[in-house]
């Protein structure tokens, strides 16, 4: 797995070239300030070895530029997003982002994911249905809840129990709170209880989106209308025939990775990165990735835990850098806390 010398410094000079397209060192230099030229150079030669950057002319014309040959896993401090980048630079879809994936886990990830896995076996086999059935309840009430949250929903946990389980909807939030949240538990529950997902197609993503969106005033299908997103300078594809040959390239990729649980993460950020429709991206991606795992008798990430803002900001490196790093370390922690908190005797 890739390291970096000093990920906080070094996490600058990409952000810099990535907003500012074919970058000299005198220009990262002039934005770092703080830096000697010797130390500059060598973490430039690092990141270039590395291929995170690709340098173009010679001697003192060179210039630096983001290489987007395929997804990218790198060390990366997404705190750089805590404020709004004032750059107007807008940062295009990367064509040749599903070209390849490298291998994503560390050793101490593998580690962690074969504990857990075995962890979910044990439970799955040990476990009587009368207890699996309360414990999958669980789950889905707090995935749907979190799920929502994410999207800027204002329900709390107990407002989201008390809707799902007698049909009441909080005073003062928005019908539409109630209906998001609802969507969600039905798309989970016909997934997890009743098994109506079992193939991993772009039909089966665009029917999961039309369940997640059902009586919003959010159009369903692949989307004929440009969009976009707040927080950062990428702007997604506009075109309806270049959103599907994108679905169809990630597909692909896809069928290429052999482990269900490196599927469920490059599905997770690469929905999101393709924004196939009008609204609902990130919630329909974190479906079809809970979809891989299921197919495949893996548990669900429930996302209980996981700060909204972060969420974001490691979304935003992927949308920007194509780097997964982030989105993934986070996907790793969530999935054995929801095994942990739902799926063991332990």
């Amino acid at each position: 797995m890739i390291q970096l010398s000093n990920i906080s410094t070094q996490s600058k000079i990409i952000d810099f070239i990535a907003r500012n397209e074919n970058s000299s060192i005198r220009e990262i230099k002039n934005y770092l300030e703080k830096i000697t030229r010797p130390t500059l150079s060598r973490y430039i030669k690092e990141l270039k070895d590395l291929k995170i950057i690709n340098p173009s002319g010679k001697g003192r014309s060179v210039k630096y530029s983001i290489s987007k040959d395929g997804i990218k896993s790198y060390p990366f401090d997404i705190s750089l997003y805590d404020s709004p980048n004032q750059t107007a630079i807008n940062i295009f879809f990367n064509h040749d982002i599903f070209k390849s994936c490298p291998k994503l886990f560390t050793k101490e990830e593998e580690q962690l994911l074969e504990k857990t896995n075995a962890l979910y076996s044990s439970w799955n086999k040990n476990t009587e249905k009368e207890y699996k059935d309360m414990a999958l309840e669980r789950c889905a009430i707090e995935f749907s809840w979190k799920s929502s949250k994410i999207e800027g929903n204002t329900y709390t946990l107990l407002e989201t129990e008390n809707l799902i389980k007698n049909k009441q909807e909080a005073t003062g939030k928005n019908h539409s709170d109630a209906v998001m949240i609802l969507n969600q538990k039905h798309v989970f529950d016909l997934m997890y209880k009743n098994n109506t997902f079992t193939n991993i197609s772009i039909p089966m993503l665009i029917d999961i989106h039309k369940l997640l969106v059902k009586d919003l005033p959010i159009p369903h299908g692949v989307r004929t209308s440009n969009i976009g997103i707040t927080g950062t300078q990428y702007s997604p594809l506009t075109i309806q025939s270049q959103l599907h040959e994108a679905l169809e390239n990630l597909f692909m990729l896809l069928k290429e990775i052999k482990d269900p649980l490196e599927q469920a993460i490059v599905a997770l950020a690469s929905i999101a990165y393709i924004q196939p429709f009008a609204d609902g991206n990130k919630r329909t991606s974190r479906h079809f990735a809970n979809l891989i795992l299921h197919v495949n008798n893996l548990p669900p990430v429930a996302w209980r835990t996981i700060n909204e803002i972060e969420y974001k900001k490691a979304m935003i490196a992927f949308y920007e850098l194509g780097n997964i790093e982030p989105i993934k370390k986070m996907w790793v922690h969530h999935y054995s806390e929801t095994v942990t908190t739902f799926f063991s005797v332990e």
